[in-house]
């Protein structure tokens, strides 16, 4: 069998760090849904907990290092849309 090896964290690519946030943001919605529906207050903090990690996150991703989460718009000026 094959030893899969992990990238360290400076080898990951844009999208890569995209998908990551954007899983730990679901990750998170998704439980303290889960919480709310049980009225269990544990399970939603760690929820939102988890959501705020992902848009903190983002947010540093997106302010220092240039990296958009989610693209809301298309740029005109870009060949591809012309």
């Amino acid at each position: 069998m094959q030893e899969q090896s992990q990238k360290p964290l400076s080898e990951l690519t844009n999208k890569e760090w995209r998908g990551t946030i954007i899983a730990i943001t679901f990750i998170g919605i998704f439980i303290a849904l889960f919480g709310l529906k049980d009225m269990n207050w544990s399970l939603i903090k760690i929820g939102l907990i988890l959501a705020a990690i992902g848009i903190i996150g983002g947010l540093i991703l997106h302010y220092f290092f240039g990296i958009k989460i989610i693209q809301l718009r298309n740029d005109i000026k870009h060949p591809k849309y012309k």
